[in-house]
């Protein structure tokens, strides 16, 4: 029988080992036999640390998330079963089970079976290996796949704002998915409650007649204003990331976009035509878009998840093109699996468009159990 290791000193260790995929009988806390059909992909960031796993677990098929911990009261610890981002966790996998119980427990009122994985002295298996590791080996142009998918998920969020643009109009809203991106995942939700509190043409009519700087100033206090009664999430963001500088830098976006009475619109064509005010190019409308307290990755984020699909939605042909040729921002944590299986230690999602492609794949396959499937494996 081969020796335990001890208890490892990280965490990453254990996700490492689960990540590789055991190849050995594993064994439940609850006493189920556990068979790995596939590990998961890792999440990257906040939430559970894989996603899309697929288990046996004595003859009962699990499909969903997998959380790692040295102990099993990391849980707890770490507030996981008050936190609805892991209520899809279908396996807890740790180093040591330091409580009485063989499950953990969630407030949802689902149970989570627990493993104990411990390193042998034995050499681990070999990483998991999927299937679209070998795209470039079997003749995919694996650039020119990513960039069809960016466009096809360029075109689905044309699709989800159709609503929006049918209900609201053009203006209000990219009014609306401009502050919604600015807030980020922590307090999208917010922001978007703030953009139906405070309209565009409600703003920009309290910040009438006053010229740069002062309008500028006026808007963001205006903003800040309607913000005020909203639950507004600051801890454990970074200090540009901070809901007031956000808030500061959607003033100046909408003192640029929307400027005051007299001025055209750097983006629309005069009396707020359909089409843009000039042809698209990536490097002006990032250039449009980078204001004092938003980078070239924000920016870019700007024009992928807010002007680009409003533009397309009103009929700028060009859209998908400016997207292939928009500078990609920083790979996601989530995709950095994705771009390892793919690249081979090279750079991989070298433009937004093959970027946005990255999260189809991730969305519509890896973290949904089709693995294998995708358009990168067949």
């Amino acid at each position: 029988m081969p020796e335990r290791s001890p208890l490892p000193a990280r965490e990453s260790t254990i996700a490492e080992a689960w990540g590789a995929g055991a190849g050995r009988a594993l064994r439940l806390e609850d006493g189920r036999a556990l068979r790995v059909i596939f590990p998961g992909v890792p999440g990257g960031g906040s939430g559970p640390d894989f996603r899309g796993a697929m288990l046996d677990a004595g003859g009962d098929y699990l499909r969903g998330d997998v959380e790692v911990h040295l102990r099993a009261s990391g849980w707890e610890a770490h507030g996981h079963d008050g936190d609805d981002g892991y209520r899809g966790v279908v396996l807890h996998v740790v180093g040591e089970n330091d409580g009485p119980a063989a499950v953990t427990r969630h407030r949802s009122g689902r149970t989570i079976p627990i493993l104990v994985l411990r390193l042998t002295g034995s050499s681990f298996p070999p990483p998991f290996t999927p299937p679209c590791c070998f795209a470039s080996e079997q003749g995919y142009d694996v650039g020119a796949a990513l960039r069809r998918m960016g466009g096809r998920r360029l075109r689905l969020k044309v699709s989800r704002i159709a609503p929006l643009l049918a209900s609201d109009g053009r203006d209000q809203a990219l009014y609306t998915l401009l502050l919604e991106t600015l807030a980020g995942p922590a307090n999208r939700a917010s922001f978007a409650t703030l953009a139906r509190n405070l309209p565009l043409a409600a703003l920009i009519e309290r910040a009438a007649g006053r010229t740069t700087p002062d309008r500028t100033l006026a808007l963001e206090a205006e903003l800040k204003g309607a913000a005020a009664t909203l639950s507004l999430r600051r801890a454990g963001l970074r200090p540009a990331a901070s809901p007031a500088r956000r808030i500061a830098a959607a003033a100046k976006l909408i003192h640029r976009l929307w400027p005051e009475a007299g001025r055209e619109s750097p983006l629309f064509g005069p009396g707020g035509a359909r089409e843009p005010a000039a042809p698209l190019a990536a490097g002006s409308l990032l250039k449009l878009l980078k204001v004092e307290g938003v980078g070239r990755d924000m920016a870019a984020e700007l024009a992928v998840n807010a002007v680009l699909p409003v533009l397309a939605a009103e009929g700028a042909g060009e859209a998908e093109q400016v997207l292939a040729e928009l500078p990609a921002p920083a790979t996601y944590g989530k995709l950095r699996s994705l771009e390892r299986w793919l690249g081979h230690g090279e750079r991989v999602f070298g433009s937004a468009a093959m970027i946005q492609g990255g999260l189809l794949l991730h969305g519509d396959y890896c973290t949904r159990g089709l693995c294998g499937r995708c358009p990168l494996s067949s």
